[in-house]
């Protein structure tokens, strides 16, 4: 049984997901637009890659996955969406826009994305079905919403930090992430945590990476799951992520290899 506290402290928590998020959120800048050229790599390759980064977070998060992919012979858009001003539909709807305008339906789509970019793709496809589809990743997705919106979704500070996206992210059988769509595609999910019985916090029930338990980020339909030691807001940048997330692209499952003790930051 999990005897950690249940009721989370509004302050402690918010000021947790500050330190947490804050430092590793790259400064998005409103004024980018959503056509600028130095987001959209071109290469010779059949397939694109498109990458939407988490809340309050931008392009330059993604940038490694971008460069990899790159290198590897795709063609990749890392979109650096509004995360705070637009809803999760208005978004999906840009991204359908963006794709229709580029003429980017002639290549096999496949998406990889960071957090609520996983509930905006999944809205996406949902609504607007692209016909030529690979696969999809998605770290550290929001899938069954989060525990901490649930807590401070009506906290003024955490209200004006995400701004239109706070009610897209609660828990509960009505609410709108774990009923986003089910992506018509095979997908695979990779998530943070310590591998234990507790995760990084105090506050979440379970295994956790410091913003979402570990059981928040899974969903029905996933083609593979994995575990990797790594927080939130950094899991997206790690060299095993990396190496996981085109393997997934590429071969259609993680490797599974056992991790030593070694392998583990604590």
């Amino acid at each position: 049984m999990d005897r950690r506290p249940r009721h989370i402290l509004p302050i402690a928590v918010f000021l947790s997901v500050v330190l947490i998020v804050v430092p590793f959120s790259y400064g998005y800048s409103s004024s980018q637009s959503d056509n600028q050229s130095n987001i959209d790599t071109v290469s010779s390759s059949g397939e694109m890659i498109i990458l939407l980064h988490g809340a309050l977070k931008s392009a330059f998060s993604m940038k490694r996955l971008e460069n990899m992919f790159a290198d590897h012979g795709y063609q990749t858009l890392n979109w650096d969406y509004d995360s705070r001003n637009y809803a999760v539909e208005e978004n999906a709807a840009k991204l359908d826009s963006i794709i229709k305008a580029r003429n980017y339906e002639q290549y096999k789509l496949n998406f990889v994305t960071h957090s609520m970019g996983g509930i905006i793709v999944r809205y996406y496809l949902d609504k607007y079905t692209p016909s030529k589809l690979g696969r999809f990743v998605m770290i550290a997705p929001p899938n069954q919403g989060s525990l901490i919106a649930n807590e401070l979704q009506k906290f003024p500070p955490f209200r004006w930090l995400y701004k239109k996206n706070v009610d897209y992210l609660t828990t509960g059988s009505e609410a709108f992430a774990p009923n986003a769509g089910i992506p018509p595609m095979e997908f695979g999910i990779i998530a943070g945590g310590t591998g234990g019985k507790y995760g990084f916090t105090w506050y979440l029930p379970g295994d956790d990476d410091g913003t979402l338990s570990v059981e928040q980020t899974k969903l029905q339909g996933a083609s593979d799951f994995i575990l990797l030691p790594y927080i939130h807001a950094t899991i997206m940048i790690q060299d095993r992520t990396l190496q996981q997330t085109l393997n997934f692209i590429q071969e259609g499952h993680f490797e599974h290899q056992q991790l030593t003790r070694a392998d583990w930051p604590f």
